[in-house]
């Protein structure tokens, strides 16, 4: 088993800069009509700059208990699994903000109706004119805003509809899809899946109404499901998390400690890429916001609030894991 442990004359310039136009125009006339898929030249901070991410958020069951669920142990053997991840909160919702915004924003329940103007991965997406949508099990149709209906949907499960830009532009809004519209998009070419996938599975298949062995095989097939597709095959990542572990507080606070108060607990987060070494396990204290660091990170992009301070999930593609 591998182990890593714990971020003079201008003329002669004019004339060059003329001959390279004049040579360049052609291509790139020529390239601006060539199909091809958008994709940053490197990421920052040691996080590759993948082809497409996936990430999917399970819900309410602490790091020993899932281990313990034959299932789920089976497909951490299979791939890498952060060993000290914590969520940052309880109960669910300032969790999913923490992921999508880097704050909880002061939310301390699974308030409906608690609207947030904030920046965000959907708001920063569209600024970098990057390809992302957000798949949610049970709603109707897409901009589906309201906090309950479908079938076994949950809105505090939902990061998205809380944010202000989303909820007042029809062009944001529009990204909240229905998970039904995702299958036929990996069963295809990667270039018609978005840069940027989250996936919100419904009160059962998360784990939350449901047993976890119930959880576990949705999970197994939704796992399958991506690492056939071309788009995680050429580069891409699927992150697993939970939200938060039932009757733990623990967290982890600057530079790095693990403490017994003030978080969402001790939760199983896998990291499931090709190159990634079977079996490989981290144990560099994460949390949520050092999961939405590595997504920033892995586009380039500014990172958002406590991200900024948090160790991205670097070490999981380093070629340099000791055993």
């Amino acid at each position: 088993m591998d182990v890593v442990q714990g971020r003079r004359s201008s003329r002669p310039i004019v004339a060059f800069i003329a001959i390279v136009l004049s040579i360049t125009a052609p291509l790139a006339a020529f390239a601006s009509t060539t199909p091809h898929r958008a994709q940053p030249e490197s990421g920052q901070a040691g996080v590759p700059a993948f082809s497409h991410v996936f990430v999917v958020v399970m819900e309410n069951l602490d790091y020993s208990s899932a281990l313990a669920t034959p299932e789920l142990a089976s497909i951490a053997a299979q791939y890498a699994l952060a060993t000290s991840y914590y969520g940052v909160s309880h109960p669910s919702l300032p969790n999913y903000l923490a992921l999508t915004s880097g704050s909880t924003w002061g939310i301390s329940s699974d308030c409906t109706d608690c609207y947030v103007s904030a920046p965000n991965l959907f708001s920063q997406f569209a600024s970098a004119h990057l390809s992302f949508d957000a798949y949610m099990q049970g709603i109707p149709n897409s901009c589906y805003l309201d906090p309950y209906g479908g079938v076994d949907y949950a809105g505090k499960h939902d990061p998205f509809r809380y944010y202000d830009d989303v909820r007042k532009s029809p062009a944001l809004c529009a990204h909240i899809e229905p998970y039904t519209e995702l299958g036929p998009l990996l069963g295809g070419s990667g270039r018609t899946v978005p840069r940027f996938v989250w996936v919100t599975p419904n009160l059962c298949n998360d784990g939350h109404n449901c047993f976890a062995t119930t959880a576990a095989i949705w999970l197994g097939s939704f796992v399958s499901s991506v690492t056939k597709s071309a788009a995680w095959r050429d580069g891409g990542v699927l992150f697993v998390t939970w939200d938060e572990s039932d009757g733990d507080d623990s967290a982890v606070v600057p530079p790095g400690r693990i403490v017994s108060s003030g978080g969402g607990g001790h939760i199983m987060t896998l990291v499931i890429a090709p190159g990634v070494r079977e079996g490989l396990r981290v144990d560099v204290p994460y949390n949520h916001y050092s999961l939405l660091a590595t997504v920033e990170d892995a586009f380039a992009l500014p990172l958002l609030g406590h991200a900024s301070s948090a160790t991205p999930m670097a070490s999981f593609f380093k070629g340099s894991a000791k055993t």
